[in-house]
Protein backbone atom coordinates (compact mmCIF):
# COMPACT_ATOMS: atom_id res chain seq x y z
CA UNK A 1 0.00 0.00 0.00
CA UNK A 2 2.62 2.70 1.29
CA UNK A 3 5.04 1.44 -1.23
CA UNK A 4 5.97 4.94 -2.59
CA UNK A 5 4.35 6.83 0.03
CA UNK A 6 4.63 6.89 4.12
CA UNK A 7 2.85 9.51 5.86
CA UNK A 8 4.46 11.74 8.43
CA UNK A 9 0.92 12.66 9.97
CA UNK A 10 -2.34 11.02 10.12
CA UNK A 11 -6.01 13.07 10.61
CA UNK A 12 -8.79 10.43 11.65
CA UNK A 13 -12.29 11.16 11.41
CA UNK A 14 -14.27 9.75 13.95
CA UNK A 15 -17.68 8.66 13.49
CA UNK A 16 -17.46 5.30 11.01
CA UNK A 17 -13.94 5.47 11.28
CA UNK A 18 -12.69 4.95 14.57
CA UNK A 19 -16.16 4.38 16.51
CA UNK A 20 -19.19 3.41 15.41
CA UNK A 21 -21.26 5.48 17.31
CA UNK A 22 -24.89 4.68 15.56
CA UNK A 23 -26.49 3.12 18.26
CA UNK A 24 -26.12 6.32 20.75
CA UNK A 25 -27.48 8.06 17.87
CA UNK A 26 -29.91 6.87 17.43
CA UNK A 27 -31.28 6.55 21.01
CA UNK A 28 -30.47 10.71 21.42
CA UNK A 29 -32.86 11.21 18.27
CA UNK A 30 -35.56 8.91 19.41
CA UNK A 31 -35.48 10.59 22.74
CA UNK A 32 -35.83 13.58 20.84
CA UNK A 33 -38.32 12.74 18.68
CA UNK A 34 -40.19 11.36 21.92
CA UNK A 35 -39.86 14.78 23.46
CA UNK A 36 -41.24 16.99 20.48
CA UNK A 37 -44.19 14.33 20.30
CA UNK A 38 -44.96 15.31 24.03
CA UNK A 39 -44.72 18.92 23.73
CA UNK A 40 -46.56 19.07 20.32
CA UNK A 41 -49.25 16.17 21.06
CA UNK A 42 -48.15 14.65 17.88
CA UNK A 43 -47.23 11.42 17.08
CA UNK A 44 -44.59 10.12 14.96
CA UNK A 45 -42.57 6.73 14.65
CA UNK A 46 -39.34 5.71 16.40
CA UNK A 47 -36.04 5.36 14.05
CA UNK A 48 -34.19 2.48 13.92
CA UNK A 49 -30.18 1.54 14.19
CA UNK A 50 -29.91 0.87 9.97
CA UNK A 51 -32.07 4.11 9.25
CA UNK A 52 -29.57 6.42 11.59
CA UNK A 53 -26.60 4.16 9.71
CA UNK A 54 -27.49 5.73 6.40
CA UNK A 55 -28.38 9.54 7.81
CA UNK A 56 -24.88 9.86 9.35
CA UNK A 57 -21.55 11.95 8.00
CA UNK A 58 -22.66 15.62 7.67
CA UNK A 59 -22.73 17.03 11.27
CA UNK A 60 -25.92 16.73 13.32
CA UNK A 61 -27.90 19.37 11.46
CA UNK A 62 -27.39 17.53 8.57
CA UNK A 63 -28.75 14.22 10.57
CA UNK A 64 -32.08 15.93 11.33
CA UNK A 65 -32.95 17.35 7.73
CA UNK A 66 -32.59 13.61 7.07
CA UNK A 67 -34.62 11.96 9.61
CA UNK A 68 -37.55 14.77 8.83
CA UNK A 69 -37.19 14.12 5.54
CA UNK A 70 -37.81 10.60 6.30
CA UNK A 71 -40.74 11.05 8.51
CA UNK A 72 -42.35 13.39 6.78
CA UNK A 73 -41.68 16.05 9.58
CA UNK A 74 -42.36 19.96 8.37
CA UNK A 75 -38.80 21.44 7.90
CA UNK A 76 -39.63 24.35 10.02
CA UNK A 77 -39.29 22.09 13.01
CA UNK A 78 -35.81 21.57 11.98
CA UNK A 79 -34.45 23.38 14.20
CA UNK A 80 -36.65 22.69 17.75
CA UNK A 81 -36.11 18.87 16.99
CA UNK A 82 -32.07 19.84 16.56
CA UNK A 83 -31.71 21.08 20.10
CA UNK A 84 -34.08 18.66 21.18
CA UNK A 85 -31.71 16.16 19.77
CA UNK A 86 -28.60 17.73 21.08
CA UNK A 87 -29.60 17.91 24.47
CA UNK A 88 -30.47 13.84 24.94
CA UNK A 89 -27.67 12.81 22.87
CA UNK A 90 -25.04 14.06 25.32
CA UNK A 91 -27.11 11.64 27.78
CA UNK A 92 -26.25 9.01 25.69
CA UNK A 93 -22.47 9.69 24.33
CA UNK A 94 -21.39 6.85 24.79
CA UNK A 95 -23.68 4.02 26.46
CA UNK A 96 -23.34 1.98 23.75
CA UNK A 97 -20.80 3.01 21.03
CA UNK A 98 -17.55 1.07 20.86
CA UNK A 99 -14.79 1.62 18.60
CA UNK A 100 -14.00 -0.57 15.89
CA UNK A 101 -12.11 -3.67 16.06
CA UNK A 102 -8.30 -2.44 15.58
CA UNK A 103 -8.58 1.17 16.41
CA UNK A 104 -6.58 0.92 19.72
CA UNK A 105 -3.86 -0.94 18.22
CA UNK A 106 -3.61 1.18 15.38
CA UNK A 107 -3.43 4.93 17.47
CA UNK A 108 -0.50 2.59 19.73
CA UNK A 109 1.07 1.80 16.89
CA UNK A 110 0.80 5.00 15.06
CA UNK A 111 2.08 6.76 18.57
CA UNK A 112 5.10 4.22 18.49
CA UNK A 113 6.04 5.04 15.01
CA UNK A 114 6.37 8.74 16.50
CA UNK A 115 3.50 9.52 13.60
CA UNK A 116 1.97 12.79 14.68
CA UNK A 117 -2.37 12.52 14.90
CA UNK A 118 -5.00 14.67 14.45
CA UNK A 119 -8.43 14.29 14.68
CA UNK A 120 -11.05 16.20 12.50
CA UNK A 121 -14.87 15.01 12.63
CA UNK A 122 -18.18 17.04 11.70
CA UNK A 123 -19.37 16.63 14.99
CA UNK A 124 -19.84 18.96 17.24
CA UNK A 125 -16.93 19.88 19.32
CA UNK A 126 -18.96 20.25 22.62
CA UNK A 127 -19.32 16.16 21.94
CA UNK A 128 -15.70 15.31 21.52
CA UNK A 129 -13.66 15.64 24.19
CA UNK A 130 -16.26 13.64 26.80
CA UNK A 131 -16.27 10.79 23.64
CA UNK A 132 -12.41 10.29 23.46
CA UNK A 133 -12.07 11.02 26.73
CA UNK A 134 -15.01 7.58 27.38
CA UNK A 135 -13.05 5.84 24.68
CA UNK A 136 -10.22 6.27 26.48
CA UNK A 137 -8.13 7.30 23.08
CA UNK A 138 -8.41 11.52 23.78
CA UNK A 139 -4.71 11.35 24.78
CA UNK A 140 -3.50 9.76 20.92
CA UNK A 141 -4.49 13.14 19.53
CA UNK A 142 -2.13 16.80 19.41
CA UNK A 143 -5.24 18.41 18.12
CA UNK A 144 -9.34 17.86 18.04
CA UNK A 145 -11.28 19.64 15.28
CA UNK A 146 -15.34 18.82 15.50
CA UNK A 147 -17.58 20.51 12.65
CA UNK A 148 -18.21 23.93 14.85
CA UNK A 149 -14.67 24.85 15.57
CA UNK A 150 -13.80 26.91 12.48
CA UNK A 151 -16.08 28.82 9.82
CA UNK A 152 -16.41 25.63 7.56
CA UNK A 153 -16.27 21.88 8.29
CA UNK A 154 -15.87 18.98 5.79
CA UNK A 155 -15.81 18.70 2.70
CA UNK A 156 -14.35 22.34 3.23
CA UNK A 157 -10.50 21.26 2.95
CA UNK A 158 -10.34 24.05 5.66
CA UNK A 159 -9.83 21.45 8.71
CA UNK A 160 -7.85 19.22 7.29
CA UNK A 161 -5.54 22.45 6.39
CA UNK A 162 -6.08 23.73 10.00
CA UNK A 163 -4.94 20.69 11.52
CA UNK A 164 -1.37 19.76 9.04
CA UNK A 165 -0.67 23.59 10.05
CA UNK A 166 -1.23 22.61 13.93
CA UNK A 167 1.18 19.14 13.21
CA UNK A 168 3.83 21.44 11.74
CA UNK A 169 3.54 18.88 8.22
CA UNK A 170 2.72 19.50 4.48
CA UNK A 171 -0.45 18.32 3.74
CA UNK A 172 0.92 16.29 1.09
CA UNK A 173 2.94 14.04 3.39
CA UNK A 174 -0.65 13.43 5.73
CA UNK A 175 -3.26 11.21 5.28
CA UNK A 176 -6.54 11.65 5.73
CA UNK A 177 -8.19 8.47 6.82
CA UNK A 178 -12.41 8.41 6.83
CA UNK A 179 -14.97 6.78 5.62
CA UNK A 180 -17.32 9.33 3.19
CA UNK A 181 -17.51 11.79 0.37
CA UNK A 182 -17.10 14.76 2.25
CA UNK A 183 -13.51 13.06 3.54
CA UNK A 184 -12.60 12.83 0.01
CA UNK A 185 -13.70 15.74 -1.13
CA UNK A 186 -11.87 17.76 2.48
CA UNK A 187 -8.64 15.84 1.51
CA UNK A 188 -8.79 16.46 -2.62
CA UNK A 189 -9.13 19.93 -1.95
CA UNK A 190 -6.35 19.70 0.43
CA UNK A 191 -4.18 18.12 -1.54
CA UNK A 192 -3.78 15.21 0.94
CA UNK A 193 -3.54 11.39 0.46
CA UNK A 194 -6.98 9.80 1.44
CA UNK A 195 -7.88 6.20 2.80
CA UNK A 196 -11.58 5.76 2.66
CA UNK A 197 -13.12 2.94 4.88
CA UNK A 198 -15.78 0.60 3.30
CA UNK A 199 -17.31 -0.05 6.96
CA UNK A 200 -18.51 3.27 7.91
CA UNK A 201 -20.96 5.70 7.24
CA UNK A 202 -21.43 6.72 3.32
CA UNK A 203 -24.66 7.78 2.67
CA UNK A 204 -25.17 4.06 0.57
CA UNK A 205 -22.39 5.50 -2.51
CA UNK A 206 -19.82 3.39 -3.66
CA UNK A 207 -16.75 4.41 -2.33
CA UNK A 208 -14.83 3.45 -5.44
CA UNK A 209 -16.51 5.88 -7.63
CA UNK A 210 -14.72 8.88 -5.66
CA UNK A 211 -11.17 7.41 -6.73
CA UNK A 212 -9.51 7.78 -3.10
CA UNK A 213 -5.59 6.47 -3.29
CA UNK A 214 -6.54 3.99 -0.97
CA UNK A 215 -9.93 1.84 -0.50
CA UNK A 216 -9.59 -0.60 2.46
CA UNK A 217 -12.80 -3.12 3.52
CA UNK A 218 -11.54 -1.40 7.54
CA UNK A 219 -9.65 0.07 9.56
CA UNK A 220 -8.15 -3.28 10.56
CA UNK A 221 -6.48 -3.61 7.14
CA UNK A 222 -4.73 -0.13 7.85
CA UNK A 223 -3.50 -1.35 11.18
CA UNK A 224 -1.80 -4.32 9.11
CA UNK A 225 -0.50 -2.47 6.90
CA UNK A 226 1.25 0.29 9.30
CA UNK A 227 2.59 -2.49 11.20
CA UNK A 228 4.04 -4.55 7.99
CA UNK A 229 4.52 -1.83 5.57
CA UNK A 230 5.17 -2.94 1.64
Amino acid sequence: MFTQYYPKAIIFDLDGTLVDSVPDLCQGLNAALAEMCSNEQTQLQQVSDEQVRLWVGNGSVKLIQRAIQHLGIVPDRLESLHQYFLKHYQNYLCDRSYLYPGVAALLEQCQQLALPMALVTNKPIAFVPSLLDKLGIAHYFKISLGGDSLNEKKPSPMPLLHAANYLNVNPKSCLMVGDSAADRAAAQQANMPCVLLQQGYNQGQDLSKLNPEWLLPDIQCLLNTLVRPL
